[in-house]
């Protein structure tokens, strides 16, 4: 079998497991459950705001670290396709329970700029968890809470760092 034989099954399979890594809950709830909530409200919160940056962060990832790679552009449609997918199922179900038209999709789009931006803002920062945190703990209604900084930072460098090792020598760009 030949190298692009073999690239042409793989980035499917990468796609989709890159996909199951963004979903998985386990260390979301790792970092959730190590973080004093005195209000029940606020974890809830949490849990769906830290879900939407793991999935932008591995959307995020395989953009920068495969940079002018030509994987980049099937792995990153694969990636995508998988959370567009799992977006409409999850719109259409949150839309049922509460009663209105919910899209997902568009709310990854949105906290994508956000985060972006967040980014380019922070000009002159090495670690770009440094700006993440701080997004990530504003998005969740306190931009100054220490343990919601923390529990997005680490969030995004576990995400980054998990998604580097991935790619492994698939990987262009040091970050």
């Amino acid at each position: 079998m030949s190298d692009t034989e073999n690239t042409d099954n793989d980035v499917p399979r990468a796609g989709e497991q890159l996909f199951q890594f963004a979903i998985d809950r386990g260390d979301m709830n790792t970092i959730l459950d190590r973080l004093p909530f005195d209000v029940p409200e606020k974890r809830v919160a949490l849990e769906y705001e830290i879900q939407i940056l793991r999935i932008i962060s591995v959307g995020w990832a395989i953009a920068f670290f495969l940079g002018d790679s030509a994987l980049k552009a099937p792995l990153g449609q694969q990636f995508w396709e998988h959370v567009r997918a799992f977006s409409e199922t999850l719109s259409s179900s949150a839309s049922l329970t509460v009663g209105t038209d919910i899209d997902y999709f568009d709310i990854l789009k949105q906290r994508l700029d956000y985060y972006v931006a967040a980014l380019d803002s922070a000009e002159g920062i090495d670690q770009p968890a440094l700006a993440i945190g701080p997004a990530f703990a504003g998005v969740c209604g306190d931009r100054d809470d220490a343990c919601t900084i923390l529990a997005g930072s680490k969030m995004f460098v576990h995400t980054i760092d998990a998604v580097r090792e991935y790619l492994g020598p698939a990987v262009t760009v040091e970050g």
